[in-house]
């Protein structure tokens, strides 16, 4: 089964990527996907492509910052909101004097009414190229610790903020997955995906595709690379064996 990287397009047979070289010019001049795609031609490449991952696995990019010891005993668990923040206070009460921790109970209170926490509780979300992370949509994911169940509401205060900053470390979680476990919000998202890659491939200018999504299964630590995120450098943690 072939690990299919869509952000450098690793693991696409050779036999999509040299029928897509016959529109180099077009790629060269285009900035969205939106001026090709519904060309008959990568129409249809953009569905065999998407048939072609849909049957092997993935590389899902979850940004956060936590400590990778954690990641490496436990990978990724879908959990409750309520859970993920009974946890917090359970390892890092100590942190925090009397006051602090009434107002971050009545902030979390307050942020996570029922419609956060069904579009939140028992999922974990990926991106699938690292665009994120050059238009900064990643940034509050790496900067705070613990992901948006905890740290959503808590940014607003400066003192709660501050603390937040200082628990583990910026990672890129770099996760094999089965996209027939994920849930997106565009069709073919594969193909989409790929296609807009080698697009900027061919014209650096132009709009990267990508996609939020999300699944409600576990992600094994052995099916994670931990990339440490320092500046604009990565550093390897750990690898596949």
């Amino acid at each position: 089964m072939n690990i299919i990287n869509l952000e450098n397009l690793d693991g696409i047979p050779q036999k999509y990527l040299s029928e897509l070289t016959k529109f180099d010019s077009l790629f060269k001049t285009s900035m969205f996907i939106e001026d090709f795609e519904n060309i008959n031609e990568i129409k249809y490449l953009i569905s065999k492509i998407n048939t072609f991952c849909l049957n092997n696995s993935i590389i899902g990019y979850h940004y956060t910052r936590a400590f990778p010891s954690d990641i490496l005993e436990n990978g990724l668990i879908c959990r409750t909101g309520r859970e993920i923040r009974e946890n917090f206070l359970k390892k890092y009460k100590h942190l925090f004097n009397a006051v602090e921790l009434k107002k971050i109970m009545i902030l979390w209170e307050n942020y996570f009414c029922e419609k956060q926490t069904e579009s939140r509780d028992k999922r974990i979300f990926f991106n699938f190229t690292k665009f994120g992370l050059k238009t900064s949509d990643a940034e509050p994911l790496l900067i705070n610790f613990g992901g948006e169940q905890i740290f959503m509401p808590l940014i607003s205060d400066e003192s709660l903020s501050k603390k937040i900053k200082t628990l583990g470390k910026p990672l890129i979680l770099k996760c094999k997955l089965s996209p027939k476990n994920i849930e997106t919000f565009i069709d073919q998202p594969w193909g989409k995906i790929a296609i807009s890659s080698y697009n900027k491939i061919k014209n650096k200018e132009a709009q990267q595709t990508d996609q939020d999504g999300y699944q409600t299964v576990n992600v094994s630590p052995l099916n994670i690379q931990i990339e440490e995120y320092k500046l604009r450098e990565c550093l390897s943690i750990n690898k596949w064996t």
